[in-house]
């Protein structure tokens, strides 16, 4: 087919952009030289291609061609092979020796590949080229790939009826609740879980703690408060005048009962015999007892004892008695019972914060151990408020959560009926703050824990996975409905295919996954 004698319409460069340079290298190939087209930026491509390129050829040329057309781009060809470029010729792609030559040359329009300036179709050169390379195929190849197309027909089959399609069947069985109340015990003594004695290994765990607490005296006692003042007149017993300084005693006397007084600011008697003088005074102890009538102030200590007479003509008054609160036993008996408690919560929290999530500490077999205290009152001592301070060692028992967990199934199953099982869902056993637990001792004296445990859970009836696996592969939706009806169910079976819209249940029981709830 050759080109005809009317020549295709062009278009001059100045109309589109400059065309975009592709520089072909000795490995590119098909793939990546359509990549390359394609994420060209212009609508107008050359490939400028060496003369010994090993991949060129009029059927990669022509690929190449309906490619660019296809996403609305065109090709040119720059060569130095003349025999290249006659062949782009007649493929109907502009080829020029030089990329000069094709920067300057027009183009024929690419959308009119249509037209006839374009030739389509396989040329003389490719008919050529293609004779030259075809062999006569011999008659076992020809049997030979018929067989391996068969077998590749069958893998395909076979891949699309067993291994494509999966489905999951969720089954709500009837149950019934079950629950039991087991007693266990936790032994430091063993290494492991003994499941048919109900018992399993505990663990000494130890923390060391300080804290400090206060409470309120509640002793109450009677206290001397207030000093008993007044007024007494000095009588002079000589011719002379007479200085009592400040701090003179002088004192009633009664019987065995003397009560002291202090004069006070200092005060001078005057000269002759009866003078008198009026001094100030105040009792040395407070309270009551320095609350004197009058005339009972009757004596003068030291050396002014002979040369003075003392009396008090009026009473005197101010001395008094008030309650005030004390220390006694009981509270300290109380706040040390209050720090104890204190320290023994804290070092549960220390011990629940450093051990591992799956352990837990027994709170009912913790002790305080008592290493150091004070308190900053006395039994008996006047005080408000007691303080006292405390260094412990808080030592307690722990246990695995795993092994309780297991000590509550075992249990569980016993209870459930004969042909039921106990259901994953719905377990449930006490916690470690929840359970009773008292520390005890065996007959040879050893400690252990006895603890009660209390457990609940579902039975649900014992269904073979395999055998409902078996009734439902390959059936349709709505006949395996009716085969799991065979089964003791609380509600419909749910049957989810994949891929959606699947006519069938896989072949393959493997394929079928099976969920008992």
């Amino acid at each position: 087919m050759g080109i005809p004698d009317e020549k295709p319409e062009f278009r001059t460069a100045e109309m589109e952009p400059s065309p975009e340079i592709l520089t072909v290298w000795p490995d590119d190939d098909w793939a990546s030289l359509r990549f390359r087209i394609a994420t060209a930026r212009a609508s107008r491509v050359i490939l400028e291609v060496p003369a010994d390129h090993p991949a060129m050829g009029p059927i990669l040329l022509r690929r190449l061609q309906h490619f660019a057309e296809g996403i609305g781009k065109a090709i040119a060809l720059v060569t130095p092979s003349a025999e290249w470029r006659r062949i782009a010729r007649e493929l109907g792609i502009p080829a020029f020796p030089r990329r000069e030559a094709a920067l300057r040359a027009p183009w024929p329009d690419h959308e009119d590949s249509g037209e006839p300036g374009i030739v389509l179709g396989l040329t003389p050169t490719m008919q050529a080229w293609a004779e030259a390379r075809r062999r006569p195929l011999p008659r076992w190849a020809y049997g030979l790939s018929l067989a391996i197309g068969g077998l590749g027909l069958l893998a395909v089959l076979f891949l699309v009826i067993f291994l494509v399609p999966s489905a999951e069947v969720t089954l709500h069985p009837q149950g019934q609740p079950v629950a039991v109340q087991e007693t266990l015990i936790a032994d430091p003594r063993l290494a492991a879980r003994d499941l048919r004695q109900g018992a399993i290994p505990a663990y000494p765990v130890a923390v060391i703690v300080e804290g400090r607490a206060e409470t309120q005296a509640t002793g109450r006692q009677e206290q001397p408060a207030g000093y008993a003042e007044g007024q007494v007149v000095l009588v002079n017993q000589t011719a002379r005048p007479v200085e009592v300084p400040s701090g003179t005693i002088v004192r009633a006397a009664s019987g065995n009962i003397a009560v002291r007084f202090v004069i006070s600011p200092s005060v001078t008697v005057p000269a002759g015999f009866g003078a008198t003088a009026i001094a100030r005074v105040r009792a040395l102890e407070p309270g009551p007892a320095g609350n004197v009538g009058p005339n009972q102030i009757n004596l003068v200590e030291g050396p002014l004892a002979f040369a003075l007479r003392v009396s008090n003509p009026e009473p005197l008054t101010g001395g008094r008695v008030e309650i005030i609160p004390v220390v006694t036993a009981a509270d300290r008996d109380r706040v040390r019972e209050a720090l104890m408690a204190q320290l023994r919560q804290q070092g549960y929290a220390q011990m629940l914060a450093g051990l591992d999530p799956q352990d837990c500490v027994l709170p009912q077999t913790l002790q305080v151990q008592v290493l150091l205290e004070g308190y900053d009152r006395l039994v008996g001592e006047p005080a408000e408020t007691l303080r006292a301070e405390m260094r412990a060692r808080v030592v307690g028992y722990k246990v695995a959560r795993s092994d309780i967990g297991a000590i509550a199934l075992v249990a569980l199953t016993r209870q459930a009926p004969p042909g039921y099982e106990l259901a994953a869902e719905g377990f449930a056993f006490t916690g470690c703050e929840d359970l009773e637990a008292v520390m005890e001792t065996d007959e040879e004296g050893n400690p252990r824990i006895r603890m009660t445990l209390q457990a609940q859970g579902k039975a649900i009836p014992r269904l073979s996975v395999a055998q409902i696996r078996q009734k439902i592969r390959g059936r349709s939706p709505g006949e395996a409905l009716r085969q799991l009806q065979d089964f003791p169910l609380a509600q419909p079976p749910e049957i989810r295919i994949a891929p959606r819209g699947w006519p069938w249940l896989p072949l393959l029981e493997s394929r079928i996954r099976v969920r008992i709830r």
